[in-house]
């Protein structure tokens, strides 16, 4: 896979002002702002719980990659650093670093995040992995850190715009929600043989703040797995 690396006096020059010619305000990536969200993710029966949690990101502004094009770099509370671009397609993601890496990797494809044509309809994918589904007895538990979950593709589509929505935040208008669909083959107790089962996620944008609120479900179907549902809302933002 192919590394960049982001040096270090880049970080030195940026400023408030710096800020994507073409930003998007669904998706604003000027450096300086700032989000807050609190995220609850709720452990289905039996053993169920419900564990809350804080997050934050912030913009860092621009930074070249090696090839010489410009990205937009945002870093999370937990120490993960995603790196964007814009394309006739839209806002798209091209790298991201954990805390453990020395360097970013360059994503093999780029992954949408929004179109630049938010029409009710518009439909698109990239690959995703489930984030807290659990198997009960072995390890690693969470299925996230299996191969062969890593990578599986997720089909997203703009199903409103004009949405109204309440957070801690405040109350935002003009809100697109978008909605993405992918399947595992697990096993069903209940049916005792294994199918397609969906994991769902729903997204709210809104004008000028970005992503407000996001949900996940990903369900438990059977007594070795433990699934449940995510929630997390935007509870402070910095412009």
């Amino acid at each position: 896979m192919r590394c960049f690396i982001l040096a270090a006096c880049s970080l030195l020059f940026l400023t408030a002002c710096d800020k994507p010619a073409n930003d998007n305000p669904l998706f604003p990536l000027g450096a300086g702002k700032r989000w807050t969200y609190e995220v609850e993710t709720v452990y289905d029966n039996p053993e169920g719980k419900t564990v809350k949690q804080t997050m934050a990101f912030h913009n860092l502004g621009s930074a070249s990659l090696a090839d010489g094009s410009t990205a937009w770099l945002r870093r999370s509370s937990n120490g993960h650093e995603y790196w964007f671009q814009f394309s006739d397609k839209g806002v798209q993601r091209v790298a991201m670093k954990s805390p453990l890496q020395e360097q970013a990797v360059m994503d093999e494809e780029p992954r949408q995040v929004l179109p630049n044509d938010v029409a009710i309809g518009a439909q698109w994918k990239h690959n995703t992995l489930p984030y807290f589904l659990r198997r009960r007895n072995q390890s690693p538990a969470e299925m996230r850190y299996l191969e062969k979950y890593k990578s599986i593709p997720m089909t997203y589509i703009v199903v409103a715009k004009d949405v109204s929505l309440d957070t801690p935040a405040g109350r935002f208008e003009q809100c697109v929600r978008v909605d993405g669909q992918m399947e595992l083959m697990l096993w069903h107790d209940d049916i005792r043989s294994y199918k397609p089962t969906p994991l769902l996620t729903r997204e709210w944008y809104c004008p000028g703040v970005g992503l407000a609120q996001f949900e996940r479900d990903e369900p438990t179907t059977a007594q070795f797995f433990q699934g449940g549902q995510m929630r997390m809302r935007l509870t402070d933002f910095t412009p």
